[in-house]
């Protein structure tokens, strides 16, 4: 019940902020996410014992973010930064430089993993393309999070009332076969569902096409971040949302769709 008082109460807020705000809010909002999943993923990682470099890290991933979200920003500024600060950062703090290269390694996958994936879901938001100009980029916004949320709730729903059969016991025990296909069932739905509602230049191929892959691409995003969390021997990244954990148990669906989607769209779907 919580997943769904929490879906009913964030998602018509999501909606006028994605439709009815400056670009600029949703941005703003997405940045936030992505230091607050930054530092989820920093938690885990100092459970299994490495020293992260949080401060260059969040620098790292808002440098990384900021490349998606203006053109003249170039990313290689911020791989340049991490490349160079953080070695530099491990050997300012000294100590035991045993672990110095999985620390900085640790380092900077997580602050390129927030910022390239969270830099997608700024991306979609500023595509600007005819027939509907810049309001194609919340739409497609607002689809992501649909589909993939729509998913989600019915992986959820399906797996705890029929499922049966686990679907990857070792990592995560309780997902199972039965939920996994009621969560790429319910992504289908979800695309006919936006199709009706709000972006109509969706064609029934493109609905079939962005069902399978959005519902299959976030199940399999949802078992990285349980590997994660049972890599560090923790239940849950945090307890930020009700009834769905801390920021990374709520949007680690989100993180690999959305590439998906913004790809679909550019090859697939653009106006030429």
């Amino acid at each position: 019940m919580k997943r769904v008082l929490s879906a009913a109460v964030f998602l018509p807020v999501f909606w006028v902020i994605v439709k009815k705000f400056h670009p600029g809010v949703y941005e703003i909002l997405v940045t936030v996410t992505a230091l607050l999943a930054l530092r989820e993923l920093y938690r885990l990682a100092a459970a299994r014992g490495h020293r992260c470099h949080r401060l260059l890290g969040a620098l790292v991933a808002v440098l990384v973010m900021a490349s998606f979200a203006f053109a003249e920003f170039d990313i290689r500024y911020a791989l340049a930064l991490g490349l160079i600060a953080l070695p530099l950062a491990s050997l300012w703090r000294g100590g035991d430089w045993g672990s110095a290269l999985a620390d900085i390694g640790t380092t900077f996958f997580i602050a390129t993993f927030i910022g390239v994936l969270f830099g997608y879901l700024i991306d979609l938001r500023i595509i600007n393309d005819l027939p509907k100009g810049d309001e194609t980029g919340s739409d497609l916004v607002f689809l992501l999070f649909f589909v993939v949320w729509s998913s989600d709730t019915a992986a959820y729903y399906v797996g705890t009332t029929f499922g049966r059969r686990p679907l990857a016991p070792r990592v995560s025990p309780k997902k199972t076969v039965e939920g996994a296909v009621g969560g790429v069932v319910g992504a289908l739905l979800a695309g006919f569902v936006a199709k009706a509602w709000f972006i109509n230049r969706l064609s029934v191929i493109d609905c079939v096409i962005l069902g399978l892959a959005l519902g299959t691409i976030g199940i399999l995003g949802d078992l990285v971040e349980s590997m994660l969390k049972r890599g560090a021997g923790m239940k849950d990244s945090a307890a930020l949302v009700p009834g769905h954990g801390g920021i990374l148990d709520r949007v680690d669906s989100l993180l690999y769709a959305g590439p998906v989607l913004y790809y679909y769209y550019q090859f697939a779907m653009r106006t030429h």
